[in-house]
């Protein structure tokens, strides 16, 4: 019997299948030795060597897998995903099981071709790639280690800074000062509705006076231009039409995906390769057992195998017609210098199974993004779109001879091509019109002139679609990394997000100051980005890790012990001076930073214990009690409870904590209308706030948020469903 070894009980499953019974297929559920958490866990003084130990519950694994050894321990194959972490980890379960020539298999996609042609072509485990992860992961607890251990001194415990998390938040920090320092400016849009003589209608936008670009700056000088067009002619100038070509996106890389997935259909960056995880691992599909639907779904490169060029090519012709299809396959140049070409683009691994074949086997938001792919590598082999683009100048000649130019502009598809599949929307824009039927000379009747102020406005604050877009830009992290980094800068509450959009806490605001001005090497972009080229050199052979490493910690260190005897823990969490007495002896108040963000605080604590909000309310006061019930008294020790905020929000605690610790929810002022209980805010299992009943789990319902306008409605939660 030959034992193949793999991450998942689900890539078991696939995999197993296809290999059939002379072959046994366990999982490592994951790694099975990793850093301790209790201490460093690196030898500094002896070249950066960790200290591996085997993962707290993975004994049960592995004594799993010494079961299903074979006698000689000849057969046993590492089927670990093709990446650094995949290497690392088969070359742990090399040395837990004491395998001397075990046979390394990689392949890209879960297919029974792929992974027959990989038992057949073993290699060895590549010492680079694990060197690689190595380095990477010696860096990240060096750094995080130590780096958390001085927030813990100079802010408070429990804080934690991280090698690339907290350059990601740097990033969220630098937008959100430049937002808060953005000054907006007045500009005016003048639109003049017209009538053509058909008496259809047009709408053009002000665009010239006098042959010169006109943008109105205020009121008055609108005004003028309203004045000067009473009573003007209006005809059309010229018709400008250009042929133009649209030609599609590459199929998805890491990157790519995260960015579509999360605009298109609001998943979030963990959430989208989680589900790509479960569709490249394998699902089962009615009819066909276990199967992998896509292929590795980490990887930098655009590229497609020959194999999977002829069956894109070949499906596209047999679904759309061969007009759709180019002469030659579409070749995309991967732009990441970082990218493997080895590792293929994100695809479907057969095209036998189109999205609507195998939507009854799989959960909906597993469905929508394999279509998401399906789509996009399809259209990646597809004709580009072809469109004209017409620009219309209309001018308006005033009684005093003045003359503006108005435009409007319309685009007519003449071939959809990729269209076909991605639909219009990349060349729709807002205003475009329909311009067929007009021609120059045309006369026109003018109806209103329409006037609207408006002001320049900064940059949008990141969404997970951007900041991971910003973060590849950097070269900050890579494919398999991207998910994490977004999860853990709002975990540790230094960011959080208003919709779709991604903001710094105060917390957030303030690690950042604290690490840009005591470690800026660690939050550099350039530098940061320097690191992760050094480490793609150690995967390719081209460096050895351990002068990376030591590249990096040496000065590192040394900053280290400076800014633990310069810094003061006062010169860090109070923020600045308020004119708010303190309600407790009605001394001096200062801003100071806690672990819910800013308060005001008395300066003589911890002597005097006065506290207020940053409106100079107590947390109590400033509780808006039309919305929410005020607390009783603890049912435990009968004390008044007290507003508290946590890691989950606001809460009610007892007065008399630590002695008493109970607590109770923020209840809404609204009842269920199903059990006529309180209502509660909760979060999700993924993140999301949502509003349910006090009553769970014995009451399911929640109230369920509306799309547009009009009143919220309810429903009970069944299995699967977002819970407390």
């Amino acid at each position: 019997m030959r034992l193949v070894i793999v991450e998942s009980p689900a890539k078991a499953k696939t995999i197993g299948k296809y290999l059939g019974a002379d072959y046994s297929v366990a999982a490592t559920m994951g790694h099975i030795m990793d850093l301790p958490k209790s201490k460093l866990g690196v030898e500094v003084e002896q070249d950066f060597e960790p200290q591996y130990d085997v993962i707290p519950g993975k004994l049960k694994v592995i004594r799993q897998l010494k079961k299903l050894l074979p006698k000689d321990k000849a057969e046993v194959y590492l089927a670990l995903d093709p990446d650094r972490e995949g290497e690392a980890i088969a070359a742990h379960v090399a040395e837990v099981l004491k395998l001397k020539n075990a046979k390394r298999i990689v392949f890209h996609e879960v297919t029974k071709e792929a992974v027959e042609e990989a038992v057949g072509h073993p290699r060895t485990i590549n010492i680079d790639l694990v060197d690689a992860q190595k380095a990477r992961r010696v860096l990240d607890r060096l750094v995080g280690y130590k780096l958390s251990g001085l927030l813990w001194k100079k802010i408070w415990f429990g804080l934690s800074a991280g090698r690339v998390q907290s350059v990601a938040t740097r990033l969220i920090v630098d937008r959100e000062r430049e937002r808060e320092a953005f000054v907006p400016k007045e500009f005016w849009t003048v639109f003049s509705h017209l009538l053509t003589s058909s008496k259809d209608p047009i709408v053009a936008k002000l665009k010239a006076r006098a042959g010169k670009t006109l943008i109105p700056k205020s009121k008055e000088e609108v005004d003028s231009i309203v004045s000067d067009l009473d009573g003007a002619s209006w005809k059309i100038d010229a018709i400008d039409t250009v042929e133009k070509k649209k030609h599609p996106l590459p199929p998805f890389t890491t990157s790519t995906l995260q960015q579509a997935a999360n605009a298109v259909l609001g998943y979030s960056a963990s959430r989208t390769m989680q589900l790509a995880q479960q569709l490249y691992q394998g699902v089962t599909i009615k009819g066909k057992g276990q199967t992998g639907l896509i292929t590795y779904m980490r990887t930098d490169s655009t590229t497609l195998s020959a194999q999977a060029l002829g069956g894109l090519r070949k499906s596209v012709e047999e679904l759309y017609g061969k007009k759709y299809l180019p002469d030659q396959p579409m070749v995309y140049k991967t732009k990441s210098r970082m990218a493997q070409e080895a590792h293929e683009a994100i695809r479907p691994t057969s095209m036998t199974l189109p999205p609507d074949a195998v939507k009854d086997s799989l959960s909906p938001q597993q469905f929508k993004l394999y279509k998401l792919i399906w789509d996009r590598a399809h259209a990646s082999q597809m004709m580009p779109m072809l469109y004209k683009e017409s620009v219309v100048k209309v001018l308006a000649t005033c009684k005093n001879g003045t003359e503006y130019i108005f435009v409007l502009t319309g685009r007519e598809v003449t071939f959809d091509g990729f269209g076909k599949v991605m639909g219009y929307g990349m060349i729709r824009e807002e205003g475009m019109q329909e311009v067929r039927g007009l021609s120059a000379g045309d006369e026109l009747t003018c109806e209103k002139i329409e006037t609207n102020q408006e002001f320049t406005k900064p940059k949008a604050r990141y969404t997970e679609a951007t900041l991971v877009k910003a973060l590849e830009k950097h070269g900050i992290g890579r494919p398999s990394t991207y998910a994490t980094i977004i999860s853990t800068i709002q975990s540790r509450g230094y960011v959080d997000r208003e919709g779709r959009y991604l903001f710094p806490t105060d917390i957030g605001f303030v690690v950042n100051d604290f690490l840009v001005e005591h470690f800026p090497d660690v939050v550099d972009y350039d530098f940061t980005s320097e690191i992760e080229g050094n480490l793609d050199d150690v995967a390719k052979g081209e460096r050895q890790w351990v002068p990376v490493v030591k590249k990096v910690y040496v000065p590192f260190e040394k900053t280290l012990e400076t800014k633990d005897k310069e810094v003061k823990k006062e010169d860090v969490v109070i923020l600045g001076d308020s004119k708010i007495p303190c309600p407790e002896c009605g001394g001096k108040m200062v801003i100071r930073l806690g672990r819910d963000g800013r308060f005001l605080s008395c300066a003589r604590f911890p002597e005097c214990k006065g506290m207020l909000g940053m409106d100079g309310k107590t947390a109590e006061e400033a509780l808006d009690k039309t919305k929410y019930r005020p607390a009783e008294k603890c049912e435990k020790c009968g004390s008044d409870m007290v507003l508290k905020r946590g890691r989950f929000g606001q809460f009610w605690a007892c007065s008399k904590y630590p002695e008493c610790k109970n607590a109770q929810p923020l209840l809404l002022q609204k009842t269920c209308p199903e059990c006529g209980k309180p209502l509660v805010e909760r979060k999700g299992k993924w993140g999301r706030s949502f509003t349910g009943c006090s009553g769970y789990p014995d009451c399911k319902f929640i109230l369920k948020e509306p799309k547009g306008k009009g009143e919220a409605k309810g429903k009970s939660r069944g299995k699967g469903k977002a819970e407390a």
